[in-house]
């Protein structure tokens, strides 16, 4: 396991953290956990991210493997009424992110969210076995995901389930 301190700035400009490098340096690796720490250093807001990671063997493909991965659409991995938990729990990330000033992807990325949403995690124990959601992310932001979790699912099993339609040529005696 491998250590990383990035350091983001507020953009005064944007309201943004500028996060290139950090996306471009997980690329080929694992990140385990990151920890985040905010500080103010010479009047600006500043970010402080420790990740902790490995590196991913490379078995050929390498990075563009790794990039492929990051591109791949997990939400078609899922039922339709799942796609829809799926859904909001990106809307949750995209709320929790902005109150907080971080990325959305440090929150939760798209395979965590659709593991979470595969696996139904039913307390914090449960949640922490999906990966990349450690020790941090679980204290920060565990009840809060399991509470809209658990909404969401009590929200999917009232809907009808979709009918089908009998064939119209279908003769009833």
């Amino acid at each position: 396991m491998k250590l990383k301190i990035f350091t983001l700035r507020l953009n005064p400009v944007t309201g943004l953290f500028d996060e290139g490098e950090l996306v471009s340096f997980q690329l080929g690796k694992d990140v385990i956990e990151i920890s985040e720490h905010f500080l103010v250093h010479e009047k600006t807001p500043t970010l402080l991210l420790v990740l902790r990671y490995r590196d991913i063997p490379d078995n050929g493909g390498g990075a563009r493997q790794s990039q492929e991965a990051a591109r791949k659409d997990w939400r078609a991995e899922l039922d339709t009424q799942s796609q829809r938990i799926y859904d909001e729990f990106r809307l949750w990330r995209g709320r929790k992110a902005k109150q907080e000033g971080l990325p959305p992807y440090l929150i939760l990325n798209n395979r965590e969210l659709a593991e979470l949403v595969m696996k139904h995690p039913a307390n914090i124990t449960q949640l922490r076995e999906i990966e990349g959601i450690g020790e941090a992310k679980s204290k920060r932001w565990g009840e809060e995901m399991l509470a809209l979790l658990s909404k969401l699912e009590i929200r999917k099993l009232a809907e009808p389930a979709p009918t089908t339609t009998k064939n119209q040529g279908e003769n009833k005696s």
